[in-house]
């Protein structure tokens, strides 16, 4: 499940989120490598040097606004309603999350030129109707799959410099689970390497990550929304970085990677001189330079890089199938008459999302399925297995019935529908719920047969026939379930009924607890919708709720009101 929300609430306190358009990168061009932007882009797009506004100084008749130091500059554009780019430099010291925050800001001079307004306001009700005309509201996001996704990341930032990052005009609509895994991994990637180099030389990482706007895509779908299609989808979202030493030019380098907006898209590392040649392709351009100069590309060091993001490039082994490949290798150039008759593979994944992802892929392109046969806290183990092509979509044979009816088949892979955010495979011309391939394992933790795999076998819940003899639970494939204590339901115990009247889940505490199946604003415990102005929160009380669209109100998982 993917949110539109963020997890954390934080009090901004004395700062309110300042933004000032600008005639020019002046005021904030120390985000640019020698102080120069890129060239080439719209030159009818919005120009913003993002900042803060200390209220306690705007008080003071002492306070100088043009004394404020900037902490990105972004190139926004009016027509998409979608930064172009933010260009921004890694704050290495990071080491906590102050100052994330879920409240998002709007820029007032974007949407009204005169305003004498010059510093970002919070974003809400009475406010959005004047700024949507040129800029995206929240609401614009909500129930369309796709998240706000920033440009310059929260996460390269420290305390306020982190809360100027949560503006609508430094965020575009990221496919959310492509924004979530891959574009995530590659952003976590980047700045764990660029924080080794920076913690070992006096050195400057200039970064400007930015979008390709497809003018055939918006959001709000027409189906859900009653003022459609106001925001501009990228159809890729890129990175650049120019790491720039402080004395020794030889070790300076550049090197930047494009991925495409999409749920399975993929991410492409290159050179500068590279991605310039790429972006011009895809913006239809020929003058596009992301750095003057390219930024030191004549040093060579892309390879340097790709060690780096060889986990996200290729797939790395142990050495003990490696010495397997290598056996296997070796027969084959012996010219020895052999075949390989079968083969046993077990894959290891980091987190459940990743899992998910790459089990979905391998069921599309290869036929397979990868069963979950052991958890760990900081791994999942699985086994690669051929994909059952006769089976109903609860998990059984086809031939089956339930009280005398045939049970549906499916003829295509069960997957994750983000807009239904269930699973659903096609059978015959209708699309149809299914139960995944995805797990040998109960909520116990005790194996399940390798012929009678987890899932609904004509049951509302998950259940599987166990090696020791008779059946158990098993955990549902939800893996953004959330309980009302705010902790995340334990990766092996997804929120389910469990034969319980109500949904419950275990907690990395050890205790159980209520919970939902989604982690966002709007859920609650009972499958219920919170109010558009109502969303999850305490309200007055000790715990979750909200009042719901049906009139009433339930309990719920995420603190956001």
């Amino acid at each position: 499940m993917f949110v539109l929300g963020l997890l954390t609430c934080i009090v901004l306190g004395a700062f309110s989120a300042q933004a000032e358009v600008v005639e020019t990168f002046d005021k904030c061009s120390k985000f640019f490598y020698k102080e120069t932007e890129p060239e080439g882009m719209d030159q009818n797009a919005k120009k913003i040097c993002q900042r803060l506004e200390d209220e306690k100084k705007i008080s003071s008749k002492f306070f100088h606004p043009t004394s404020h130091s900037s902490f990105f500059g972004t190139l926004y554009s009016v027509p998409h309603r979608i930064p172009l780019y933010s260009a921004y430099t890694l704050k290495r010291s990071c080491s906590d999350t102050t100052g994330r925050t879920d409240k998002w800001h709007l820029e007032p001079q974007i949407s009204e030129p005169n305003s004498t307004i010059d510093y970002m306001v919070p974003e809400h009700q009475k406010n959005q109707d004047t700024y949507k005309v040129n800029q995206a509201i929240s609401s614009d996001y909500r129930d369309t799959g796709y998240d706000r996704g920033q440009l310059n990341p929260n996460s390269f930032q420290c305390a306020d410099g982190r809360t100027a990052t949560f503006t609508l005009t430094n965020a575009a609509p990221l496919d959310a689970r492509f924004n979530c895994i891959q574009w995530k991994n590659w952003e976590r990637t980047l700045k764990s390497f660029l924080t080794k180099k920076l913690d070992s030389e006096e050195a400057t990482a200039y970064i400007v990550t930015g979008t390709v706007p497809d003018a055939n895509k918006q959001i709000p779908q027409k189906e859900i929304s009653e003022e459609p299609e106001r925001v501009t989808v990228p159809s890729h979202i890129w990175t650049a970085v120019c790491y720039k030493h402080n004395s020794n030019n030889k070790n300076s380098f550049s090197f930047g990677y494009i991925g495409e907006n999409l749920s399975r898209g993929k991410v492409n590392l290159m050179s500068v001189s590279q991605m310039n040649i790429r972006l011009n392709q895809l913006y239809e351009l020929s003058n596009i330079t992301i750095f003057v100069d390219d930024c030191f590309e004549d040093n060579n060091k892309l390879n340097k890089v790709k060690q780096a993001f060889q986990k996200l490039i290729s797939l790395p082994v142990t050495p003990n199938v490696q010495k397997t490949y290598y056996a296997l290798k070796t027969v084959s150039t012996n010219g020895e008459d052999v075949e390989v008759t079968d083969m046993s593979v077990k894959l290891t994944f980091n987190s459940l999302s990743s899992y998910l992802t790459m089990s979905e892929e391998l069921q599309v392109s290869a036929k397979r399925a990868c069963l979950i046969t052991n958890y760990g806290k900081e791994s999942i183990e699985c086994q690669l297995v051929p994909t059952k092509r006769k089976i109903a979509a609860d998990g059984s044979p086809c031939s089956s019935s339930t009280g005398g009816e045939t049970k549906p088949c499916c003829s295509t892979p069960c997957l994750y529908q983000d807009d239904v955010k269930s699973y659903r495979c096609s059978s015959g011309q209708e699309l149809i719920a299914c139960s995944p391939l995805y797990s040998l394992i109960t909520y116990k933790r005790e194996r399940c047969k390798d012929d009678h795999p987890c899932g609904t076998y004509g049951e509302d819940y998950y259940r599987c026939n166990k090696i020791s003899g008779g059946w158990d639970y098993c955990s549902p494939p939800l893996w953004r379930s959330k309980a009302i204590n705010g902790q995340y339901c334990r990766s092996d115990h997804a929120c389910a009924k469990y034969g319980s009247r109500s949904r419950w889940c275990f907690t990395d505490d050890g205790n159980k607890h209520k919970c939902c199946t989604s982690d966002g604003c709007y859920s609650t415990v009972s499958d219920q919708t919170c109010k558009a102005n109502h969303p999850c929160g305490k309200h007055g009380e000790k715990y979750l709720w909200c009042h719901t669209t049906d009139g009433s109100w339930d309990h719920c998982c995420t603190s956001c009101g």
